[in-house]
């Protein structure tokens, strides 16, 4: 495979962040595959991204958030589907979806994976041979296009996450499972499909994957098969006529355990994880997921088959509260919580502290704790006065619906896949129980999280001085700005150093109608000498006096950790411990005492 590559990289203004637009043109002088089949294929992207060519895009569309097109205005959003080039349009949010249809134009499922900067279209990439890899654990994997910590691809030195990369470093992608793939009219099921070429031997290939209930409707299980086609073409490898040997799924004893093979995260259901050395915040037993049938067979199989929970108390949380989540929910039926951004960056995950639902003890619904707390009721002031505080914020607990898998695909040497790809089908398996929606859908939370004075708050990160290199946070409290409670808003602040660096920052609404905004400052503002002065100015205007104030709050580059004893940082916070002995700058005394530390964080999978 020969091709040449005029790579452009294009520095773009924009009000987030340390923003880099790839501008790629890419031509190529050959593309081609041979017949045969042995392994994944795995060549650079136009981008020089490892792991290209192996999914293939004939029934998936990659959509780039943005102003779409290229002729004529390069800055437009596009993707590259024989290439890999991409790029955002200057008005992109850095989102990315993939389409995935079932050959007759019904779009079945979408793939999700990090955004950019953490990660890059299509989503999806292949590994051959990570040396870093410790056996049994297969060398290959299908994951996600992620970049590791501290090396985005906004750094100097972007770098690839891989099969052997660090706990939670983002291998997973997302499968959302459409109403599409469970409505009964044909086709039901998902098909990811993957270039091969001649090798001897086989190869065995982790799969880095999560599926998402995005069906509208509960699920009682699943299915996950390999064979070749799309859609009504689709046939097992068994039904195809290819031998077993040459293409199969398994779940190997010797890797996981049965509890690891299907499993919701463990910071909502399961004992102390030593990966996270968080308990479950809803079970602090027992892990939820489901079983694989076919785990501890040595037979040869096409298909994985899960029908049967590991038995946690997804279903009645708490005892007593009858269906509060029951057979697994929809994206459509998910509770709200209320979280606490403990490491002061609203772009990573936030701790869980509260949830809303039926209180079997209240006979009604309302705010509770987790496990923890017997789930202990949380008063109407206590929420009022978290939403008074600019770390905390609410949203769904979405990991609720996120299903993180585990197995195996082995590929032989076959010479009878057709068009040298091979399919992966994930079907979900519709509930039949008849169980109704859990008791609080359709129950907007009472009180809702909102900060709700017109004297706006202000704060910039840390109390006091920050660590060079940290991410520094600049966040605005005022209800004046939650202008529609059903829309995310954004406001913008003016920034600067002592050493004379300025500029403007869009913060972004927490949630919708919270009424308090955030952003991460560019790195260049953290990446400062000692004692230069980080600030932020916000003008507040008092609608009812017209008159307006200016609302500043500073900090002040240190190379030495910030003090971690109690204090109070310009937002007028009170520090306090957290029970394991660390500091929490942010976190108000009302909740240490009253709430602890439950655990789970946000939009996080514990299952690499």
């Amino acid at each position: 495979m020969e091709y040449s590559i005029i790579k452009q990289m294009t520095w773009i203004k924009h009000k987030r962040p340390s923003v880099i637009s790839f501008a790629l043109v890419f031509a190529l002088a050959s593309f081609s595959f041979t017949a045969q089949a042995g392994k994944i294929t795995s060549i650079p992207s136009a981008s020089g991204a490892d792991g290209f060519g192996g999914w293939n895009l004939d029934n998936v569309e990659i959509v780039l958030n943005g102003t779409q097109g290229v002729v004529g205005d390069i800055l437009n959003s596009w993707f590259d589907e024989l290439t890999g080039a991409y790029n955002f349009a200057t008005d992109s949010d850095f989102t990315y979806t993939a389409n995935i249809d079932d050959a007759a134009g019904t779009v079945m499922g979408i793939t999700l994976a990090k955004d950019w900067p953490a990660g890059e279209p299509a989503g999806i990439k292949i590994v051959n041979d990570d040396a870093g890899v410790k056996p049994p654990k297969p060398a290959n994997c299908i994951m996600a296009t992620s970049y590791l910590a501290d090396h985005f691809l906004d750094s100097t030195d972007p770098q690839q996450v891989t099969c052997s990369g660090p706990f939670q470093s983002h291998k997973r992608y997302k499968l959302a499972m459409l109403p599409t793939s469970v409505d009964g009219m044909g086709v039901e099921g998902i098909d990811l499909v993957f270039n091969v070429e001649a090798e001897a031997g086989v190869r065995d290939y982790r799969i880095f994957q999560k599926i998402n209930n995005w069906t509208d409707g509960r699920l009682e299980g699943f299915l996950v098969q390999v064979g070749v086609g799309i859609g009504t073409d689709f046939q097992t490898a068994s039904d195809a006529g290819i031998s077993l040997d040459d293409l199969n799924i398994s779940v190997p004893g010797e890797i996981w355990s049965e509890e690891q093979l299907a499993i919701f995260s463990a910071g909502l259901f399961g004992p102390l994880d030593k990966h996270t050395g968080s308990i479950g915040f809803f079970d602090p037993e027992q892990r939820a997921g489901f079983l694989i049938d076919e785990y501890g067979s040595t037979a040869l199989t096409d298909t994985l088959t899960a029908t049967r929970t590991l038995g946690s108390n997804y279903a009645e949380v708490p005892a007593g509260a009858s269906n509060q989540f029951g057979p697994w929910v929809a994206k459509n039926m998910l509770p709200y919580g209320v979280f606490f951004d403990d490491d002061g960056n609203p772009e990573t995950d936030a701790q869980l502290l509260a949830w809303y639902g039926f209180n079997p003890t209240l006979q009604a619904l309302g705010w509770m704790g987790g496990a923890a707390t017997d789930f202990a009721e949380i008063t109407a002031t206590e929420i009022e006065t978290m939403g008074a505080n600019l770390a905390f914020t609410m949203d769904v607990i979405d990991d609720l619906v996120n299903l993180g898998l585990n197995y195996v695909i082995t590929v032989g040497d076959v010479t009878s896949f057709p068009g040298s790809t091979f399919t992966l089908r994930v079907i979900p398996t519709k509930d039949t129980s008849g169980a109704p929606d859990p008791p609080y859908v359709g129950h907007t939370p009472e009180p809702e999280l909102t900060f709700t004075s017109s004297d706006a708050d202000v704060m910039l990160d840390l109390a006091g001085t920050f660590l060079i290199g940290a991410p520094l946070t600049a966040r605005v409290g005022d209800a004046d700005l939650n202008l529609d409670p059903f829309a995310i808003e954004s406001v913008d602040i003016e920034i600067a150093t002592s050493t004379g660096l300025s500029g403007t920052l869009t913060l972004v609404e927490q949630g919708k109608n919270r009424g308090v905004f955030a952003a991460i400052l560019p790195d260049e503002y953290s990446n400062v000498v000692v004692s230069t002065t980080v600030s932020m100015a916000y003008i507040d205007t008092d609608t009812g006096t017209a008159t307006n104030v200016t609302k500043t709050s500073l900090t002040t580059a240190t190379a030495e950790p910030p003090d971690t004893g109690t204090g109070t940082g310009s937002s007028g916070c009170s520090c306090s411990y957290s029970p394991d002995g660390s500091v929490d700058p942010l976190l108000p005394a009302l909740v240490v005492a009253g709430l602890v530390y439950l655990g789970w964080r946000s939009k996080r999978n514990d299952v690499e």
